[in-house]
């Protein structure tokens, strides 16, 4: 070793090897898991980001264990600063999803600091301050997290909630322990050991969350449908639209507008037809859709199964269109997948109120929805400012 644990600190007994190990094994399985259920199934940088971060968080158990028994100070802290960039590779992923820049490269950073810092500090007792400085770096994407989560559709899906509550508990952790270092210096052996065996458990709880929440994120389950809205579909859709919206922003025009159109109890729907019945029901809708709006309307079904329609009239021709397509929607029809009347929550943002930036509308609309649908649906809501 080039320099002893800070406060010669014991080495973990049989109990913190055990820890060791179920963290190391958790790891492998959740990289599996998300590996074979997740990205193989629908492999985009979304699914690649979060596998690299289970692979990440695996590589850092095995070393963590790795240093335990070859008793390596070196290797231990290097282990930890790797953890540290996980959270922000999560948040990454989740940007990767909505479809924005990611700024990947940032959990890299986050990673390499944290090593740098561990291992620069020696075996001063500035190892607890620095330790509680990156944790509280890392706690800041648990926070990023939670904004990008309130930005994305699926934000109402329940099956999201485990990642958004560990993700606030994570970020008021880091808060905690960077202002606890005020307090009770990390120096002592008995302090670190349990601060140690503490992190364990958490990231073992935080790994767990992760792996129920995204998975059914990014495959076809809840709300998503894979056949009928096929990818690349979506794609083409996302390229004209902002092919369009950059046309009208350089000739200043103000007549476009976005819409989403999502049916109201979704996800009982789904749950009484199953996810092709779902799928076919989606379709049906997006036909009446397009029954409705002009042939220049640009319409198509997002990932989370919402139909967005890309448009440019004036105020009142829209007005008019919505009002028609929640009465076609409404309609009852016999030979549908599910045979059960339907209703649907409009959002409806206007570029002269939200501007040009494609992610920007389809965040704006997708919030009206949900107000929509809060006030009892089959209405539409508008953004005004």
């Amino acid at each position: 070793m080039f320099f002893p644990a800070p406060g010669e600190l014991p080495w973990p007994d049989l109990g913190g090897a055990s820890i060791g190990i179920a963290h190391a094994t958790i790891a492998t399985l959740g990289t599996i898991l998300f590996v074979g259920l997740a990205f193989l199934a629908r492999p985009r940088r979304s699914t690649l980001l979060w596998s690299l971060t289970f692979m990440g968080i695996m590589v850092a158990c095995f070393g963590y264990l790795a240093a335990t028994a070859a008793e390596s100070e070196e290797l231990r802290r290097g282990s930890m600063g790797l953890l540290m960039g996980a959270p922000a590779l999560l948040w990454s992923g989740l940007r990767a999803h909505r479809k924005v820049r990611t700024y990947a490269w940032i959990s890299a950073v986050v990673a390499a600091a944290s090593i740098g810092a561990l291992l620069a500090v020696g075996d001063s007792d500035l190892f607890g301050l620095a330790y509680r400085v990156v944790f509280f770096v890392s706690s800041i994407f648990g926070a990023l997290f939670l904004l990008e989560w309130r930005r994305i559709p699926e934000r109402s899906e329940r099956v999201l909630w485990p990642i958004v509550i560990s993700s606030a508990v994570y970020a008021l952790t880091g808060v905690a322990v960077l202002i606890g270092a005020l307090f009770t210096p990390l120096s002592t052996a008995e302090a670190f050991a349990s601060t140690r065996i503490f992190n364990a458990i958490g990231m073992l709880v935080y790994m767990v969350c992760a792996l129920v929440s995204l998975v059914p994120l990014v495959t076809p389950g809840t709300q998503a449908i894979e056949s009928g809205a096929p990818q690349r579909d979506w794609d083409r859709f996302v390229g004209t639209a902002r092919e369009r919206l950059e046309r009208a922003a350089a000739r200043d025009a103000g007549t476009w507008s976005l819409l989403r159109i999502e049916l109201d109890d979704a996800e009982d729907l789904q749950a009484a037809g199953g996810p092709a019945i779902f799928g076919r029901l989606i379709r049906e809708v997006q036909s009446r859709v397009v029954a409705v709006f002009p042939t220049d309307a640009d319409v198509a079904i997002a990932p989370d199964s919402a139909v967005i329609v890309l448009v440019s009239r004036p105020e009142a021709v829209i007005r008019e269109l919505v009002r028609d397509v929640l009465r076609h929607i409404a309609v009852r029809d016999p030979e549908a997948p599910i045979t059960v009347t339907t209703s649907a929550s409009v959002g409806w943002a206007s570029v002269a109120t939200s501007g040009y930036d494609l992610d920007a509308l389809l965040t704006t609309t997708a919030e009206a929805a949900a107000a929509a649908r809060a006030q009892g649906g089959d209405r539409w809501e508008r953004v005004t400012t």
